[in-house]
C-alpha cells in the first residue's frame, strides 16, 4: 500500500506481530503489547514464544507500575511473572538480609526509585507486598511438588510476611506464627521481633519451632524481673500456660521449669499439672514424686485434685495420698502429745485433736473409709505403729478382712460400741458371723499381743457381760443363737437374760404366726386353683382324622384347631374369616 503527498510518497508493510509486541514493550505499551500477544496466540502464532513474550510483558509492566509507585498493580503483574519472590521482596528495604539483598539484580532505574521510596510509599508497598506473599504462598502449598527450591522460598515469604505485619500488622504476627506450617526463618525473625520488642511474639516463634526450654528461660528471666506486672510476661500465669501446653514427652522440662512457680507461687502451681488437655496424659508418679519433693502440702492438694474431679484412681495414687497423710499426721503427732503431756489439753477423739492434726486425721479417715484400690498392708506399714491412730487401724484390719483386730481395737482399745456396731453393720454381708464375732470379743476378749501395741502400754481387755448382753437383745437376729448361748457362763442368771430370751421367744412366735397364716392362704388359693382345673376340664371333645374344618371344609389332620361352643370345629388360621357360629342347636 503506498500513500502519497505534493511532494512525498510512503509505502506502508505490515509488519509480523511479533516485532509489534517487542516494539510496544519497548514504548512501554503495555496493555497494547498484551491484547496483540492475546491475538498472536489466537492466530496460531509461536505458542512459545507468545508465552515468553507474555512473561517479559507483565515483568517489565510491573517494574513500571513500581517507578510510577502503583504498588497493587505492580504486585498483581508480579503475580503473573517469573520473576523470583526474593527480587520482588528485595524491592523495598530492610526485608531482606543484606547477604541476600546482595545477590539481587535491578534495572538502573528501579535501583533509583527504591532509594527516593517515601515512609508513605514503603506503607502503601508493604501492604500491596502482603497480598503477593499470601498469593503465593498459597501457590506454592497448592504446587509445592512441582516447584524446586520450594522450602527455601516458603522460609523467604513466611520472614518477610513476619516483617510486613511488624510494620502494618502488628495483630496478625501472632496468627502467623501460630500457623502449623509456618517457615519464618528462626535468626531472622528472632532479630526482627526484638527490634519491634514483641517479647511475647518470641515466645511464640520459640514454642512454633519446638524452642520449649529457651522459651521458658525467657519467660522465667521477665517473670523475676521487678515491677513484672507492668511487664506483658510478668508473672507466673504465662509460664503457666506454657508448661499446660507441653506434653508427657516434655516431663523433664515441665518438673525443671515449674521449679520456681512452685516456690514462689504454691497457690497457682497445681494449674500446670491439673489442666484438662494433660491431667490424663502425664506421668503421676513423677509428679507426685516432683511436687513431694519441693512441697508436700502441694502434692497432697494434686493427689486430692485427682481423686476428687478428675476420678484418677489407681493403687498406687491412693497409696501415695494416704502415705502422704500419714506423714503429715506424724508430723502433727509431737505437738499434740507435748501438749497433752503439759496438761494444756485434754485427751480428744479421734479427729477432734488441736490445729490441723484434728483435720488431718478427718481426711485421712475419709480417704480410708471411701477409696477403694490402695493395699491396707502397705498403708500399714507407713504407720510403723510409732503413733497411737488406733482408729485408722481397726479401718485397715477391715479391708484386710481381719475382723477380730477391728473389733478389738474398737471394743477394748477405743471403747466405741457405736462404731463397733457401725463396723458389723458394713461388713455383715461379706461376713455373716461378724456380730457374733463381736459378742464374743465382749464375752470372751482375746489378748492384745495380736495387735502388736506394746510400746503404748495398753490395759488387757476384760470381759463385758452387759455389753454382750446388750448385743444379743439388739442384733440376735444376726447371731447364732446356740452358738450365743455357748458362749454364756455357767452362772449366768436367767434374770440377766431374761430380755434377751423373751425377744427371741416374741420373734419366734411371730414368725410362727405369720408361717401359719401363710400356709392357710397357700392351701386356700390351691383349692381354688384345682377348683377351676376341674371346671375347665370338664368340657372334652373327641377329635378324629376324618373330621372336616367348618370354614374350608378340609381334613383338620394335625393343624391347630379351635371350636365353637356348638361343637364345630375348626382350623385356628380359619378363624379370622368372618363367620357366625351356628347357635340353633
Amino acid at each position: 500500500m503506498f500513500v502519497a503527498s505534493a511532494t512525498h510518497l510512503w509505502e506502508l508493510k505490515l509488519n509480523d506481530l511479533v516485532y509489534q509486541v517487542d516494539k510496544l514493550i519497548t514504548l512501554k505499551q503495555f496493555e497494547l503489547a498484551e491484547a496483540l500477544n492475546k491475538m498472536s496466540h489466537e492466530r496460531g502464532g509461536d505458542h512459545e514464544h507468545a508465552s515468553r513474550q507474555r512473561t517479559v510483558i507483565n515483568t517489565q509492566a510491573a517494574y513500571h507500575e513500581f517507578i510510577n509507585k502503583r504498588y497493587e498493580k505492580s504486585m498483581s503483574r508480579f503475580q503473573k511473572s517469573n520473576v523470583e519472590v526474593a527480587n520482588v521482596i528485595g524491592l523495598f528495604p530492610d526485608l531482606l538480609s543484606k547477604k541476600m539483598q546482595d545477590k539481587q539484580q535491578y534495572p538502573p532505574e528501579i535501583v533509583e526509585a527504591r532509594n527516593y521510596l517515601t515512609t508513605k510509599d514503603i506503607e502503601t508497598g508493604l501492604e500491596a507486598l502482603e497480598k503477593y506473599l499470601v498469593a503465593k504462598r498459597f501457590d506454592l502449598n497448592k504446587y509445592e511438588e512441582e516447584v524446586s527450591n520450594s522450602k527455601q522460598t516458603k522460609i523467604i515469604i513466611d520472614t518477610t510476611l513476619l516483617k510486613c505485619y511488624l510494620q502494618n500488622k502488628p495483630k496478625m504476627v501472632a496468627s502467623l506464627l501460630r500457623l502449623k506450617d509456618n517457615e519464618c526463618h528462626t535468626v531472622e525473625s528472632e532479630r526482627a521481633l526484638k527490634r519491634a520488642r514483641r517479647m511475647n511474639d518470641i515466645i511464640i516463634l520459640y514454642k512454633s519451632k519446638g524452642m520449649h526450654e529457651k522459651a521458658l528461660t525467657v519467660l522465667k528471666q521477665y517473670a523475676n524481673m521487678q515491677n513484672t506486672q507492668k511487664h506483658e510476661l510478668g508473672g507466673p500465669e504465662h509460664t503457666i500456660k506454657y508448661l499446660q501446653d507441653l506434653g508427657p514427652e516434655d516431663i523433664d522440662l515441665i518438673k525443671e521449669y515449674s521449679k520456681w512457680v512452685i516456690e514462689k507461687h504454691p497457690d497457682r502451681c497445681l494449674d500446670i499439672f491439673t489442666d484438662p488437655s494433660t491431667v490424663h496424659s502425664l506421668p503421676k508418679e513423677q509428679v507426685v514424686q516432683h511436687l513431694k519433693s519441693l512441697n508436700p502440702d502441694i502434692a497432697l492438694q494434686y493427689l486430692e485434685r485427682l481423686i476428687d474431679i478428675w476420678n484418677v484412681s489407681s493403687q498406687e495414687i491412693e497409696n501415695s495420698l494416704i502415705t502422704l497423710l500419714v506423714e503429715k499426721v506424724s508430723s502433727e503427732w509431737p505437738a499434740y502429745q507435748g501438749m497433752l503431756a503439759a496438761g494444756v489439753v485434754a485427751p480428744c477423739a479421734p479427729g477432734s485433736e488441736p490445729g490441723q492434726l484434728g483435720t488431718l486425721r478427718l481426711r485421712l479417715t475419709h480417704f480410708l473409709e471411701r477409696l477403694q484400690n490402695y493395699s491396707p498392708a502397705t498403708v500399714i506399714q507407713s504407720l510403723g505403729y510409732e503413733i497411737p491412730l488406733y482408729q485408722e487401724l481397726a479401718i485397715l484390719y477391715g479391708r484386710q478382712k481381719e475382723c477380730d483386730k477391728a473389733l478389738m481395737l474398737y471394743c477394748h482399745v477405743l471403747k466405741d460400741r457405736t462404731k463397733a456396731e457401725e463396723f458389723c453393720s458394713k461388713y455383715y454381708e461379706t461376713d455373716k458371723e461378724v456380730y457374733y464375732k463381736l459378742l464374743r470379743m465382749y464375752q470372751c476378749p482375746k489378748s492384745l499381743e495380736a495387735l502388736r501395741l506394746d510400746k503404748f502400754k495398753l490395759d488387757e481387755p476384760k470381759a463385758d457381760m452387759g455389753a454382750a448382753i446388750d448385743i444379743l437383745v439388739r442384733h440376735y437376729k444376726y447371731i447364732d443363737v446356740k452358738e450365743a448361748l455357748r458362749l454364756l457362763p455357767e452362772d449366768t442368771k436367767l434374770q440377766d437374760v431374761e430380755e434377751f430370751m423373751c425377744a427371741i421367744l416374741r420373734d419366734r412366735t411371730k414368725d410362727s404366726r405369720r408361717n401359719l397364716l401363710l400356709k392357710s392362704l397357700n392351701l386356700s388359693d390351691n383349692l381354688k386353683v384345682k377348683s377351676q382345673k376341674m371346671f375347665y376340664q370338664k368340657d372334652k371333645l373327641i377329635v378324629t382324622a376324618m373330621d372336616s374344618c367348618a370354614v374350608c371344609n378340609k381334613r383338620v389332620g394335625e393343624c391347630a384347631i379351635a371350636f365353637y361352643p356348638d361343637r364345630r370345629i375348626v382350623h385356628y388360621g380359619c378363624m379370622s374369616r368372618d363367620i357366625q357360629p351356628d347357635t340353633s342347636s
